[in-house]
């Protein structure tokens, strides 16, 4: 730890001079967790003046390397936020897409990186960030604040990992000059006028498609326009089997053989591909289906982000898809199968595009098949291409609402008075809390069965709120991977999450978090049933949640019983050089027990995460995705669309009605985090489930039942039927009169709606 400057005082500053800048400290470090106290005296300032903060910070680390929340900065005991941000938005998008926010539930987001430039120079890593979101350097208006004299400045450096980390702080100062004005982040659109686009559900005219196979090479053609894909498989000694353009489907590549079917299926090509081990050793197999274009795309999207590199990669079973978007005609490639859905790894350079899997293993004499489909999308719409997929994997299904978590409830309420809450605002579904140990540790897993005060608790208002209304859903928190049971590290042994050293990997948090990885076979997925039990026969709740469900830090790990097609692959000998496990593929069988237990006592079951392979994804269970990022939304894209509204706190009816908004815009429909406020005259929620999806797209979910929108334009039922209006201002507020019209055109009804940016609106079929 070091200190290169001591606190300087600021000296008066005379009226209508340009700002005085003091240096308070020029640099130090700071080990996790710690508490810096620093005394700032500040002169006498008048009206005219602002009184500014300045810093630079980033966590100490060998490369660039995405960031966390991880101080919280504190003026005379007022925590700074997002209003005191002068010199950049709150909300940034890093290279890879991902959007952001500084500001982060009370705490200020940092860098891991391992100087003050490489977010701004590292024009490879997916982590840079652009020069007008400043990346290392905040600026914040500490006027309200302060006062002439003594102050006092504290910067808490959060412990958010295990293991220590170094903060790094430097040009911490104080400026006092005229005000300056913070960047505005939304300009609000009035209104549009003149024609607004039609919005009416409805499947795209049919497209012919021929399609030719020679070996490892397919010529698409649609609309007097060809897409060649083109496959090649690895060789020992780290060379590569190119395509031919002629020859049988059936080929080798060293001693895998692949045998290939094609078929067109209405909007698209089906691909199967059979690999078969020849040998009587394991081998490791890497191949990409490759896409090209004429000319260089307009866009490319990875799993549904688009992508703002030259060349780039994706890994995320979510959303297993590559997809170019060219002049007048698109192009996906998506992955069907559960392998390679889990091992699947978009990609695209200047001019090809396509899926990858870099980690099949098969086993001597071993064969698999892996599925794959090409979307020809005349037009070129990412959108078109997203909805095609969705009809095709039968994942438009009912999501019910309105949704909440639970914060602790103040004891001694009744059943009346817990439903009531739950009425006043709008809501059905409501999820307990983690279970806690008396001294505020975490009873994770099995744990709760050594939590009898919290389960007690959780018994009361569920019990209670059951009994005095059956029409609202209590739900149980579970969380299958995570274990903090006395001594479960030892007790489950053979369930531990592994790293390549042989270390068990815990949940990156402050306190201690044990991971494991349940199955059908091993002790913790035996133990997991009396946590089930608990929840289900002694709390007496009436849904599971189940948080991280898919996998929790790591997809795939080492030391677990072989999923028979995971390995690790040299990728310059193409050797393998061991076994891993898709941590999806071993949980399955166990997850889809647990899943029918809790559904087979009819009570609701939701999960956070969409599914990562197409058998879990064909149980059409209603999953979100977390809002921490609103371009996380993409992962919705090919599953459920559901997105939970926890970017910032909502405080707020206002921040909740952002939300929707924000999560419309990326195709999303909203569901609450927490409703720790006064309830609103009015909940939008009230009306906005349940909602069957029938056609996603920017700005707006047309469904079955209701539509939503953020956007405006003429919005219609596929069957012309009569729908009430609900349009929601800034404010949450429900707007009474205006913005909607009743137009007939061609025998059906459309409803046109002309609305500020800041609105959003929801039409509910009559009747339903």
């Amino acid at each position: 730890m070091r200190h290169t400057a001591a606190l300087a005082l600021l000296l008066p500053l005379p009226l209508g001079t340009a700002a005085q800048s003091t240096t308070v400290l020029e640099e130090r470090e700071s080990i996790s967790p710690e508490v810096l106290v620093l005394p700032v005296e500040v002169p006498p300032f008048s009206v005219e003046h602002q009184v500014r903060l300045v810093l630079d910070a980033r966590i100490d680390w060998p490369q660039l390397s995405g960031s966390n929340p991880w101080i919280i900065v504190t003026v005379n005991g007022n925590r700074l936020g997002r209003d005191d941000l002068l010199n950049k938005t709150d909300a940034f998008a890093i290279r890879n897409g991902v959007d952001l926010t500084w500001y982060c539930d009370g705490s200020w987001r940092v860098l891991y990186s391992p100087d003050f430039e490489a977010a701004l120079t590292d024009t490879q890593s997916p982590y840079g960030v652009e020069a007008k979101d400043a990346p290392y350097r905040f600026v914040w208006d500490i006027t309200r604040h302060v006062k002439p004299g003594a102050n006092e400045l504290r910067i808490e450096h959060l412990k958010v990992l295990q293991e220590q980390d170094t903060l790094v702080l430097r040009n911490l100062t104080v400026e006092v000059g005229a005000f300056v004005e913070a960047p505005r982040a939304d300009v609000v659109e009035p209104p549009p006028t003149g024609p607004l686009p039609t919005y009416v559900a409805a499947r795209p005219a049919p497209s012919s498609i021929d399609v030719t196979a020679h070996d490892g090479t397919l010529i698409v053609r649609v609309g007097g326009r060809e897409i060649p894909v083109r496959t090649r498989v690895s060789l020992p000694g780290g060379q590569w089997r190119e395509p031919q353009t002629a020859g049988p489907t059936e080929f080798g590549a060293g001693p895998c053989r692949i045998s290939r079917q094609v078929t067109v299926a209405g909007d698209h090509v089906q691909v199967a591909d059979t690999f078969t081990n020849t040998s009587d050793g394991l081998i490791g197999v890497q191949f990409e289906h490759v896409a090209e274009t004429p000319a260089p795309p307009e866009a490319v999207y990875l799993a549904g982000r688009k992508s703002f590199s030259e060349a780039a990669n994706a890994w995320e079973a979510m959303h297993p898809s590559a997809f170019a978007q060219c002049e007048g005609l698109g192009v996906g490639l998506v992955a069907e199968d559960d392998v390679f859905r889990v091992h699947v790894r978009s990609l695209h350079d200047t001019r090809t595009f396509g899926l990858a899997d870099d980690r099949l293993g098969l086993p001597p004499q071993g064969r698999l098949t892996l599925e794959w489909s090409i979307y020809p999308v005349p037009g070129g719409d990412y959108w078109a291409f997203v909805n095609a997929v969705r009809r095709n994997w039968d994942v438009n299904f009912t999501i019910p609402g309105a949704f909440i978590f639970a914060r602790p409830w103040p004891p001694g309420l009744t059943g009346e008075q817990y439903a009531q809450w739950m009425h006043e605002r709008g809501l059905k579904y409501i999820c307990g809390g983690i279970a806690q140990y008396p001294d505020g540790r975490y009873a994770h897993g099995t744990g709760i069965l050594f939590a009898p005060e919290f389960v007690a608790r959780e018994r009361d208002w569920t019990r209670k709120m059951a009994a005095a209304d059956p029409e609202l859903v209590p739900i149980a928190y579970l969380h299958a991977q995570c274990c903090t049971e006395p001594d479960c590290r030892t007790k489950y042994a053979d369930s531990r999450l592994l790293d390549g050293s042989g270390q068990q990997i815990d949940y990156p948090h402050a306190q201690e978090l044990p991971l494991f990885v349940p199955t059908a076979e091993n002790s913790y997925g035996r133990a997991i049933w009396g946590y089930l039990n608990t929840l289900i026969e002694d709390i007496g709740v009436r849904g599971v949640y189940w948080d991280e469900m898919s996998y929790s830090v790591e997809r795939f790990a080492p030391g677990l019983p072989w999923d028979g097609c995971t390995v690790s692959i040299d990728p310059a000998t193409h050797e393998v050089t061991g076994k891993l496990t898709s941590i999806p593929l071993i949980m399955q069988p166990l997850a889809l027990r647990i899943v029918d237990s809790i559904q087979g006592q009819g009570l609701f079951f939701m999960a956070n995460t969409q599914a990562h392979t197409r058998t879990m994804m064909r149980r059409k269970l209603v999953r979100f995705v977390e809002g921490n990022s609103f371009s996380a939304m993409s992962d919705t894209h090919l599953g459920c669309p559901l997105g939970l509204g926890n970017r910032t706190v909502e405080a707020t009816h206002q921040e909740s009605a952002r939300h929707v908004r924000e999560l419309l815009k990326r195709g999303a429909v909203y569901y609450g985090h927490y409703y720790a406020r006064p309830p609103a005259p009015w909940n939008f929620t009230s009306v906005m489930f349940p909602i069957t999806p029938e056609q996603i797209g920017p700005g707006y979910v047309l469904g079955r039942e209701r539509i939503h929108t953020a956007v405006s334009g003429r919005f219609g039922l596929p069957d012309g039927a009569a729908a009430e209006v609900h349009v929601v201002d800034a404010d949450g507020a429900r707007v009474v009169s205006g913005m909607v019209t009743e137009v007939q055109e061609a025998g059906r009804r459309l409803y046109e709606i002309r609305m500020p940016s800041d609105h959003f609106a929801i039409l509910v079929r009559k009747g339903a």
